[in-house]
């Protein structure tokens, strides 16, 4: 059985993680001439790929000894050495985004973009260590489940937590790129990657049944306005399901998720 106290324990570190990579961008940052928005693009183009890699490494090592931490726990037998994970957080990835984000810098708020990248940083340097995590999960033919931390967590990860633990694989998990299914982080996101060897692993507290509970239940729920949203997404959207039980549990579970919503 996984201990909550070290799945706690683990959190505050990768906590801590993301609080030193956001400080040293935002140091960066401050020293910036945001009066030549191109020129500051081209230096976050250099320095934030490396900045994601250097601190994505120490991401790996805090997982792999978290992974074996697990092993140990499960009463795991056999040899087996944790790895780091080949990495989706490409250089590529890193500069697409602030491509993306980069049009903040010719507005009248150029600074406004430094909040963006701080939550890109934050979900890139995490994704180092879920995406380790996961790995070891397949190498060993175990499963992983994504286990929300806190008093509350946000709709979208009570969703994605209801799948339980069936993430035992790529392509049960999806491309580890936010295709809808259990690797949807987002930035700021406190979801632990628990490796789940045995029924019993499971940490005490974690409810997948009721959270599927909840997520049937809002899904389902006969609502002009949860109707008029889930017509209002693409039809070939990948996430139009989730985004729907999302927006649908935000409403009818108002109080159990950090981003509800009171309609009466």
């Amino acid at each position: 059985m996984v201990d909550p106290a070290e799945i706690d324990r683990y959190r505050l570190v990768t906590s801590e993680l993301s609080k030193r990579v956001t400080a040293e961008l935002a140091a960066y940052f401050a020293a910036l001439d945001l009066s030549r928005p191109e020129a500051v693009r081209d230096a976050l183009l250099e320095f934030l790929p490396h900045l994601v890699a250097e601190y994505g490494q120490v991401a790996d090592v805090l997982a792999m000894d978290w992974y074996e931490e697990l092993r140990g726990a499960s009463g795991a037998v056999g040899r087996f050495s944790a790895t780091a994970a080949p990495s989706s957080v490409t250089a590529e990835r890193v500069q697409k985004k602030i491509r993306f984000l980069s049009d903040q810098l010719w507005t009248p708020d150029p600074s406004s973009i430094l909040g963006s990248l701080k939550l890109a940083t934050d979900k890139y340097v995490k994704q180092h260590g879920r995406d380790t995590v996961a790995w070891n999960a397949e190498r060993e033919g175990v499963r992983w489940a994504r286990v929300p931390t806190g008093a509350k967590t946000c709709s979208w990860c009570l969703v994605l937590a209801s799948r339980d633990a069936v993430y035992s694989s790529k392509q049960s998990a999806g491309d580890r790129r936010g295709t809808g299914k259990g690797d949807a982080f987002h930035g700021d996101c406190n979801c632990a990657v628990v490796r789940i060897g045995k029924a019993s692993d499971y940490p005490p507290g974690y409810l997948p049944d009721n959270y599927y509970s909840m997520y049937s239940d809002a899904l389902n729920a006969d609502d002009p306005e949860i109707a008029a949203f889930l017509a209002s997404l693409p039809a070939d959207d990948k996430n139009k399901q989730l985004k729907a039980a999302a927006f649908a549990m935000r409403r009818k579970f108002p109080d159990v998720v950090n981003d509800g919503v009171h309609t009466h």
